[in-house]
């Protein structure tokens, strides 16, 4: 037997020997990570983990147990808030200290209380921290404890045609109980890249929710849908599903002005729909107040 060839052998067995452990190591680098102070388990980087890092055996025991606890509050019986015309839309969640995210037009009406609805069943007040009239966009500091925070996409990282996710309370005949994703497809970003356009259909309730990129990540905040009736009687143009959301610099900005300490991150592998909504609907809350009769 020769050399050359034994030597390939020896070399063979130890890449064999090795490789196991390469595997091993790669499984192990992103981990399920319980962050017990906000309630929720996602997957992050091993050493990005703040919290305590499960098993998948613990993490499917501690989801089931979480999902119980947020069904419960969810079905117990609603103030007498709920009775009553009220006017509302949509915000987000930012910070795990419950700071939100909404458009100044939703809550400008609002003057004796702000009303914010999670989906795992929490219901509290906000008070207003700042606004920006020119951008469309309010902060508000609810009593609430975030059952999980948004991340904007920075740098956003999206052409045109590229496929979008709007996510918020749309209103269709009767005001929804539970948020809603709307798919839609990405237009282009003005001059100036302060605002979005979009192809998808934003109702009356979306104004202030997040536009999603196919990772799930915040690319803007729905503000606005085009008036078809109005474009048709001017320019006799029939133009459906054209929504406008304000862009993330714009938005970030904002944030900054206020010292939130919000999460970014770059862009990252596309994930399907059912899984950005399942994994964005704990950030999102209902904005809402009585209209004055």
């Amino acid at each position: 037997m020769s050399r050359r060839f034994l030597s390939f052998c020896v070399s063979f067995i130890v890449l064999l020997s090795i490789s196991p452990v390469s595997m091993a190591y790669t499984q192990l680098s992103v981990v399920q990570c319980y962050d017990k102070e906000r309630g929720v388990i996602q997957h992050r980087k091993e050493e990005n983990c703040k919290g305590e890092m499960l098993s998948d055996a613990e993490a499917k025991r501690v989801k089931a147990k979480l999902h119980r606890e947020r069904v419960k509050r969810a079905m117990k019986p609603k103030s007498e808030r709920h009775q009553g015309p009220r006017g509302h839309g949509t915000g987000f969640f930012v910070t795990g200290d419950g700071m939100v995210v909404t458009n100044n037009h939703v809550i400008e009406a609002c003057k004796r209380v702000i009303w914010i609805d999670t989906t795992d069943g929490q219901e509290g007040t906000a008070e207003v921290v700042g606004t920006d009239k020119s951008n469309d966009l309010a902060l508000l500091k609810t009593t609430l404890k975030a059952p999980a925070t948004a991340v904007f996409s920075n740098p956003v990282e999206i052409g045109s045609g590229g496929e979008i996710s709007v996510i918020g309370y749309g209103t269709h005949k009767l005001p929804p109980l539970r948020p809603k994703l709307t798919p839609g497809t990405f237009g282009s970003p003005n001059r100036n890249n302060t605002r979005l356009q979009m192809k998808v259909a934003v109702r009356p309730g979306n104004s202030g929710g997040p536009v999603l990129d196919t990772s799930g990540h915040v690319i803007g905040v729905v503000y606005a849908q085009l008036n078809t009736p109005a474009v048709f009687k001017k320019r006799g143009e029939l133009i459906l599903d054209r929504g406008f959301a304000i862009s993330n610099p714009v938005a970030l900005r904002f944030l900054e002005r206020h010292k939130v300490n919000y999460q970014r991150t770059a862009a990252s592998d596309p994930r399907p729909r059912e899984t950005v909504f399942k994994e964005a609907k704990p950030f999102i809350a209902r904005v809402s107040c009585p209209r004055e009769r």
